[in-house]
């Protein structure tokens, strides 16, 4: 499944990225600035316009490039970088994120004293660096994924008594997850990729901690470039699969009421971000779709839950014990 070349390297750092050149510049000399120094970095261009590749090319040629030859979305791009690295362990890494120089070290030993399987580190804005970002991901019992410390401040945030994974944004975890449990589920195409991910990884028995003295800064949705509706039809759309593709049976029943309440509560939001952009009709009809698309998918969904359910060695209840059961935000 992890197709690269024996370790070499500590940790391989996987950068996605689609234009935007500026950001991904910044994020690299944050990495050649880092006090750990055994790992590689792997850009991945998922079909850039701008220059970008080109600008990685030239400018950083200590990192490795992956050129891809149309934009196959956040999901194809991370799984394409992860089968050409060599690292014990795989950090996944937004193209607008910007590290402290002492951040992988961090990371890397705050992980390996906890004997944990992910890490996820202290996440800040880049614009207003005292506030939080991300901590760490949490997951809900009605089935949205969170980012723990979401936009608390800095002076007020205490750490998490524990977090359920990492994020995509930048989460350090080891290649034997991968090789257990699979790539990130390219069905997602963007958001809640990770959360999936996490939610095999975590049934299948592997741990997650939060290292708060490992910092990095986030822009935040930089990417999207005016297209914030696209983030909604996709989170919508991919909450239902997250829950359908991993939720056990009996947790399902048990969560039901508050999964539907979350799955309306996704459908008013992706048609509020619709109706902005192309009024009251067109969100309409987009918004219906999304429920649409989905018997489509069902024969992946079920074929996945089969397989995610039988690497499962977490029981049901510390399972359940995991979830949180009210959103934080």
């Amino acid at each position: 499944m992890v197709r690269g070349a024996r370790a070499s390297v500590k940790i391989s750092i996987i950068i996605p990225t689609w234009n935007r050149s500026g950001l991904v510049a910044d994020c690299l000399r944050t990495l050649e600035a880092q006090t750990f120094r055994d790992f590689e970095a792997v850009v991945v261009d998922d079909g850039s316009t701008d220059g970008t590749a080109e600008c990685v090319a030239r400018d950083f040629t200590w990192a490795r490039l992956l050129r891809l030859p149309e934009n196959r979305g956040f999901a194809q791009a991370v799984n394409a970088g992860i089968a050409e690295a060599r690292g014990d362990w795989l950090f996944l890494l937004n193209n607008d994120m910007t590290l402290e120089p002492d951040c992988l070290e961090r990371l890397l030993a705050g992980a390996e004293a906890a004997n944990a399987h992910m890490a996820a580190p202290l996440v800040l804005w880049r614009d207003t660096p005292d506030v939080v970002y991300s901590a760490g991901d949490l997951q809900c019992a009605n089935g949205r994924p969170e980012s723990a410390g979401f936009r608390v401040p800095r002076a007020e945030f205490t750490a998490p008594p524990r977090v359920f994974g990492v994020s995509g944004g930048a989460g350090l975890i080891q290649r034997a997850v991968f090789e257990r449990v699979g790539l990130l589920d390219t069905r997602f195409v963007a958001y809640f990729e990770d959360a999936d991910l996490c939610f095999r990884a975590r049934m299948a028995g592997y741990d997650a901690v939060f290292v708060g003295d490992a910092v990095a800064y986030h822009i935040g949705s930089a990417s999207l470039a005016g297209r914030a509706w696209w983030r909604s039809v996709q989170c919508c759309r991919n909450h239902t699969l997250l829950v359908l593709k991993n939720f056990p049976a009996a947790l399902l029943a048990r969560h039901a009421g508050k999964v539907l309440r979350e799955c309306a509560h996704q459908r008013r939001r992706c048609f509020s971000a619709l109706r902005t952009d192309f009024g009251a009709a067109r969100a309409l009809v987009r918004t219906l779709a999304v429920d649409a698309a989905l018997p489509g998918l069902l024969p992946h969904i079920l074929r996945e839950r089969r397989r995610a359910q039988a690497r499962r060695v977490l029981t049901l209840a510390a399972l359940d014990a995991l979830l949180e059961r009210e959103p934080r935000t």
